[in-house]
């Protein structure tokens, strides 16, 4: 679409849709008035699951306020970073820091030391929470050049006491406690009328629309990470613009996976506050599925890795199984397959149909939903790409995921599907409330309540660049909208254009690479040359499982990387994909990688930092240039 197809409309806000509450301690406490006593989050500890009701929540939250005011000196619009894993705490955390009228800084619990310095010295933050006093240690090793080792300009405190904190060489350490000393001060502070109460009080009565609720620095996927401002606005309107696009009440419960340093774990968790239903939270992809036996979700949000690795772990079991247990399944699936297109294309399916699904989910499907805890209603996708194909095998087995679409500076969701309005391979409709427009270049534009104040900067206004004079933010994406359904093709910075001027999206080409078994990650690579290369990461567990079945006699990474065998299978992989391409997007050569992608080059939802990849492994990929040139 042409510049001339953009529509230039001045943006008038409805100022009541959506936004019910001027701030989200209103919100919440709306929520502790309806349900106080009813469970709000639930949470392992020494290997069973603990409820905390909406009026537990509250309470711990104005304790750990209270503790923060009288103790570390917090006051209305400091900001308070928060650098943990997903754990009860750290919704504890997020709630306290905005009664003291203050601006949570989330940061993500793996970042490194540099990194870290460089948010909490740009967001100016007052106060360091961070989950244990091992994780300041790493930070201060990691830390290799910069202004100084991660330290808040105040208190650190510690979630968990362990050991207390060693003091590193040449350290100016901050004051340090722990969150139990924080809560045990604002505990005893709010047994009386004091200056704490008077801050929560005013925080909760005097918040408006267009304070600062949160600064959320993004991955930098493509640079340094930018702080992005979500007001109290923003978050009030996602929260109710989730709630009226997807039926969820208190009768329902989310596990929770996903790094709340994320937008989308983020929007999740203050979701379920407007819906009122529970949210436990997991300790992390590794048990995912543990857990869900355990808590019976009705629905889990997580990152198409998950999916793809799981539905990788379900084909090899079936395939591990008996010659007539395999044929069985394969029977089924195929039935689930037919009854997935009908009710994609809103066909009706027949009596026969009808009753061989009813067969094939009491003899195959059941079993595996069982594995799930039985109750789930639906996955929720984000954060990247789903492949159609990992979409279609969990329909065809009866649960549905639904993918949707969002930014940090749209503060989380701006499309999703629905369970009732869905189609495979789109982000699906726009929320309620949320414009969406398909501008120059494809380019997707948005607008609305949710979109950010700007980017933040320090003694400054907010860096608005991306929004245009009509309220439109310019997100990057390219994509198209087909009978209201939005589907996401590339970003402008990440297309390639071959020397032979072609346009190539690698995201496609990574995606379908990337869901073959054995396959860690893959990034595609070319731009400005005469065709494209790949470099690989390989899935140890099942690569190594392949090598078993094989005999190659692999024991580990390294054996793979170098191993023949395992380079021809990866290349039948390239050269299947290059078949169904033109010739200009196929892949002319690939490498190995010796070893995995480091954690600096991909982020916490799994995606490859491009330009740090890119520039690390500079030589090899100029090596396969030069080697697929000496060959022809």
């Amino acid at each position: 679409m042409n510049e001339r197809s953009v529509v230039p409309r001045s943006f008038v806000p409805r100022p009541s849709e959506g936004l019910n509450y001027p701030n989200l301690m209103q919100m919440f406490l709306g929520r502790v008035r309806k349900t106080p006593e009813l469970t709000a989050l639930r949470f392992k500890r020494d290997g069973l699951w603990r409820p905390l009701s909406w009026r537990g929540w509250e309470l711990a939250a104005r304790e750990i306020a209270a503790g923060l005011i009288t103790l570390c000196g917090v006051e209305p619009g400091d900001r308070v970073a928060l650098m943990a894993n997903t754990r009860v705490e750290w919704a504890l955390c997020d709630l306290a820091i905005s009664l003291c009228g203050a601006v949570s800084v989330p940061i993500y619990a793996t970042s490194a030391g540099p990194e870290v310095a460089f948010m909490l010295a740009d967001s100016g933050a007052k106060v360091l929470i961070v989950e244990r006093p091992s994780m300041l240690r790493r930070l201060h090793r990691e830390y290799q050049e910069g202004s100084g080792p991660p330290r808040a300009r105040g208190h650190t405190i510690c979630i968990d006491a362990g050991d207390e904190p060693k003091t590193e060489a040449g350290d100016e350490a901050p004051t340090r406690t722990t969150l139990d000393e924080i809560r045990e001060a604002g505990r005893s502070t709010l047994a009386g009328v004091n200056d704490a109460h008077t801050q929560i009080e005013s925080a909760v009565a005097g918040t408006g629309h267009d304070d600062t609720f949160t600064i959320v620095y993004t991955s930098g996927t493509t640079g340094r990470p930018k702080g992005v401002i979500l007001t109290h606005k923003n978050l009030v309107y996602e929260a109710w613009a989730i709630k009226n696009s997807i039926a969820v009440d208190r009768t329902d419960l989310q596990l929770l996976m996903l790094p709340l340093a994320h937008i989308f774990g983020r929007h999740l968790l203050w979701a379920a506050v407007e819906s009122g239903a529970v949210t436990a939270f997991c300790g992390g992809m590794e048990t995912a599925i543990v857990d869900m036996r355990e808590v019976a979700p009705t629905y889990v949000g997580a990152v198409p890795r998950f999916y793809e690795k799981l539905q990788r772990k379900l084909e090899a079991e079936l395939l591990a199984r008996s010659r007539v247990e395999r044929a069985l399944a394969d029977m089924a699936f195929d039935v689930g397959r037919r009854v997935s297109g009908c009710r994609q294309r809103g066909q009706t399916i027949s009596p026969v149909l009808a009753a061989k699904h009813r067969l094939a989910d009491k003899s195959v499907f059941e079993p595996i939903r069982a594995r799930f805890g039985g109750k789930l209603r639906f996955f929720v996708s984000g954060a990247a790409p789903l492949g159609r194909g990992s979409a279609e095998y969990f329909h065809a087995l009866g649960l549905l995921i639904l993918e949707g679409y969002g930014l940090a500076e749209t503060t989380g969701a701006t499309n999703v599907n629905r369970p009732d309005r869905f189609r495979f391979g789109t982000v699906g409709p726009a929320l309620p409330g949320c414009e969406v427009l398909v501008g120059a270049d494809n380019e997707i534009l948005l607008r609305g309540h949710n979109i950010m104040a700007g980017y933040y900067v320090a003694g400054s206004e907010p860096d608005t660049s991306l929004i245009d004079a009509n309220g439109w933010l310019h997100t990057g994406d390219v994509g198209e909208v087909s009978e209201g359904f939005l589907r996401i093709t590339d970003r402008l910075k990440d297309l390639i254009i071959t020397a032979g001027g072609k346009n190539v999206a690698p995201q496609k080409l990574e995606g379908r690479l990337r869901a073959r078994e054995g396959i860690g990650d893959v990034l595609v690579t070319g731009d400005r040359r005469p065709y494209l290369v790949a470099l690989f990461s390989l899935d140890e567990a099942e690569m190594l499982e392949i090598a078993s079945r094989e005999r190659l006699g692999c024991r580990g990474y390294a054996d793979l990387a170098r191993h023949p065998r395992i380079r021809e299978i990866v290349a039948g992989y390239v050269a299947e994909l290059n078949e169904s391409l033109p010739r200009y997007e196929t892949i002319k050569n690939f490498a190995i990688l010796p070893e995995p992608f480091s954690p600096e080059q991909v982020t916490p939802t799994q995606k490859l930092k491009r330009k740090s990849v890119e520039a690390r492994n500079a030589g090899l990929i100029e090596g396969l240039y030069q080697a697929s040139e000496q060959r022809t």
